[in-house]
């Protein structure tokens, strides 16, 4: 890929990351019902926990420099960074290489049910059982209203007969996904490969400076409550913007390249579709979602990182 390329395709896939945090949160907070006491009392719980944080900020006499801060933060961050990379670098690839695979394989089973690509192109027909799939898929509520509209001599056998319609439709599917999951198989194995190269390999060395410059990026230090060992919640909006910029970078123009080249070999044998789907911003925005989410998770158990209770319940944390 282009450089060109890359920087849309990093920026492309950090939107995606963000709209699924946002979607995730505002469903959370949909669902919320409070009553007035409730509310009340929050409102007095909260008014004091202000004022309590006021009195403490108050005080700056003994803050530390702001250079200080940023500098021991940096330094801080990186140890952690090391930690998670190279200490502990195998097992936090394991734990997250699972996740990972189950939610690209759904993204790609679901771009192989649509009939077209990106590009609004017809796909190329590779099995029977596509073609057949594709063409009961374009014309379901045709079908459908067709079995609707016929005179039936029971209830249960205009029932019967829409069920059958829906099996053959879902077998179809099933037997079309089955001829597609070797492949499938086949291109996780190189993408587990590139991903465990670019987390063990690639990103130790950049730990220092990009630990540097996500708590410049972020402004972590310049805050009025800013402190030396920790982040506090009301910055971790800007420190994952900060990180999560820096992280795609760095995986788009290894992946990316890594992907494409192995992918692409002569005798490597895939479809075009297949290498196209693995370009797609989708998958790094998927990958980049759940490595960072276990990243601030470890460092919120070290006590580095205070995540707001919005981000621990739209993640599906408790």
């Amino acid at each position: 890929m282009s450089e060109g390329q890359k920087q849309a395709l990093t920026v492309q896939a950090l939107g995606l990351l963000n709209e699924q945090v946002n979607a995730r949160i505002i469903h959370y907070k949909g669902e919320l019902e409070t009553s007035p006491e409730l509310d009340a009392v929050t409102a007095q719980v909260v008014a004091q926990l202000k004022a309590m944080q006021a009195s403490v900020t108050e005080d700056t006499s003994n803050r530390e420099p702001r250079d200080v801060i940023e500098r021991k933060q940096t330094e801080a961050l990186a140890r952690l960074l090391d930690q998670v990379f190279v200490e502990r670098g195998s097992s936090f690839i394991t734990k997250n290489l699972k996740p990972i695979g189950k939610r690209i394989a759904k993204l790609f089973f679901e771009s192989e049910l649509h009939e077209k690509t990106k590009a609004d192109k017809d796909k190329v027909i590779h099995h029977p059982e596509q073609g057949v799939y594709y063409v009961l898929s374009r014309y379901s509520n045709r079908l459908r209203a067709e079995l609707e509209g016929f005179e039936y001599s029971a209830p249960d056998i205009a029932e019967q007969s829409a069920a059958l319609l829906a099996k053959v439709e879902r077998d179809l599917q099933v037997a079309f996904l089955s001829r597609r999951s070797p492949e499938l198989n086949r291109v996780m194995g190189v993408y587990t490969t590139v991903l465990t190269e670019f987390l063990q390999h690639h990103i130790p060395p950049r730990v220092p400076q990009m630990a540097k410059l996500t708590i410049r990026g972020a402004r972590t230090a310049d805050r009025a409550n800013s402190v030396s060992y920790k982040i506090h919640a009301d910055a971790f909006s800007d420190f994952r913007a900060s990180w999560e910029r820096l992280f795609m970078q760095q995986m788009v123009n290894y992946c990316g390249d890594e992907l494409l080249a192995r992918l692409s070999e002569a005798d490597a044998g895939f479809h075009e579709e297949t290498v196209k789907f693995f370009t797609d911003p989708h998958i790094f925005s998927e990958t980049a979602d759940e490595v960072c989410a276990g990243l601030y998770d470890y460092l919120c158990l070290e006590g580095f990182l205070d995540v707001p209770v919005d981000w621990r319940v739209s993640t599906g944390d408790p």
